[in-house]
């Protein structure tokens, strides 16, 4: 029996499952496995089973952008210049943060911490830290980071009390219990420190729905809810400022009135769930019909190296 990741709550039966047992990660990484994705109709949540041993994936298979300090993901075209999404999400946290000077600052989840160190040499004068559960990050953290502000696996105990502010970009939707994490990220703030977090907005992104690592799809109430029940209260919560993402800013200060959605908000959360059920239950039909009324062509071409070039040709 599973239970929601957010709430705690007892989850019913599956609205998805894969049709075949074969899914494709975040990495284009196919595996040979059924994703199946549930709804919390007490929160809002949408929860994906998580893949076994989950937490040695992390530490040793998951290897983004590992190839160079300085590889990227391309984030779009402005004003005729290429924007990659390091300097598009630094932007972004500047334009919604205000640090104090000095301030300290911990990249919780960060594999290679681009975004840190590309704010550091933006902001020379704050404090960088970093933690995650792989090692294999270590090389880029010790070309701007003190040793002793790394930490690996578990956050340092030293650290509780510490940050002006801690940064998660699209760590929590592969954390098997961000109750826990929630929980320790409200631990280390000062008492004013403010926690921002990207996360994939999957009602804006009908692809997150069937990515196999991602266990956790956030709706807005599910974030507030996961904030509220770690002593944390929403600064703000914005769905446009990345593309297909929710940006979070929240502060270490329990809110003197929950702010937990109406029944009915979770009601139209969970159509709109099933909506995206039904749209990948059909997917691959829609596909192989699509490709009958081409019998005869000599040559296909897939536009695009990403999730759907996977998904059509594994």
């Amino acid at each position: 029996m599973s239970h929601c990741h957010v709430c705690g709550q007892t989850l019913p039966p599956p609205l998805y499952r894969s049709p075949h047992a074969i899914s494709i990660t975040s990495l284009c990484e196919v595996l040979p496995q059924r994703v199946a994705v549930a709804f919390c109709a007490a929160c809002g949540h949408l929860q994906t089973d998580a893949l076994a041993d989950l937490d040695a994936y992390y530490d040793r298979d998951y290897k983004i952008l590992i190839g160079s300090a300085d590889e990227d993901q391309f984030y779009a075209m402005v004003e005729g210049r290429k924007v990659f999404r390091t300097e598009h999400q630094v932007n972004t946290l500047l334009a919604k943060v205000h640090l104090p000077d000095g301030a300290r600052v911990l990249d919780y989840g960060c594999a290679k911490s681009s975004s840190l160190r590309r704010l550091t040499e933006l902001r020379p004068d704050i404090e960088p830290h970093v933690f995650d559960v792989s090692d294999m990050y270590l090389p880029y953290w010790n070309r701007f980071v003190r040793p002793e502000n790394c930490s690996l696996y578990t956050p340092n105990p030293e650290w509780a009390n510490r940050f002006d502010l801690i940064t998660s970009f699209f760590a929590l939707e592969h954390v098997a219990d961000p109750r826990a994490l929630a929980k320790t990220v409200a631990g280390l703030l000062k008492p004013d420190g403010l926690f921002y977090c990207i996360v994939p907005n999957v009602y804006a992104n009908t692809a997150d729905f069937v990515v196999a690592d991602h266990v956790n799809h956030f709706s807005a109430a599910s974030l507030r809810r996961l904030m509220e029940d770690a002593g944390m209260q929403v600064v703000s919560l914005d769905a446009h400022a990345h593309n297909s993402a929710w940006v979070l800013v929240a502060t270490r200060k329990t809110p003197a009135t929950p702010k937990s959605p109406a029944p009915e908000e979770h009601a139209g959360l969970e159509q709109q769930a099933r909506d995206l059920a039904a749209y990948w239950s059909a997917f691959a039909d829609r596909v192989r019909a699509f490709e009958a009324t081409h019998p005869h062509a000599q040559a296909v071409a897939i536009y695009g190296s990403g999730f759907y070039h996977d998904y059509f040709y594994p």
